[in-house]
């Protein structure tokens, strides 16, 4: 469920998804088996995301806040992806990161997108109009 209404920030919905992937992703990556218990994930994406000024209303908010507002739970914006998986042990919830397919390809257009914007100046040639000495 999406909580958009009466919520302005000073960030898109889009950019504020890609940043999101971009940290939660590095911060598992990082972590033993790409596993790491929500609670601590959330510290770190707080502590790793602190330089990007969210406003809302007026006030500077953690990364984490602004999740919650536009996807109502942390957990919400995980189970919209297939390569996060969410694992609960007891009491406990651990988020672990699958590096399945829709991961790769995610960040292979990233790839391709930086390839793509540097390299916009090339011109390509055909080696049939050289001879080979």
């Amino acid at each position: 469920m999406s909580q958009t209404n009466n919520n302005k920030w000073n960030i898109s919905r889009e950019k504020g998804e890609k940043y999101a992937h971009q940290y939660i992703i590095g911060i598992l990556k990082g972590s033993n088996k790409n596993t790491i218990p929500l609670s601590e994930l959330i510290i770190l994406l707080n502590l790793r995301t602190k330089h990007i000024k969210l406003i809302n209303h007026s006030r500077i908010k953690p990364f984490s806040v602004y999740l919650r507002c536009i996807y109502g739970t942390i957990l919400n914006f995980m189970d919209q992806f297939n390569f996060y998986g969410v694992i609960k042990k007891n009491a406990d919830t651990h988020i672990k990161l699958f590096e399945t397919a829709l991961y790769n390809n995610l960040y292979k257009n990233k790839l391709n997108e930086i390839m793509s914007n540097d390299y916009t100046e090339w011109v390509m040639v055909d080696t049939e109009d050289f001879i080979l000495i």
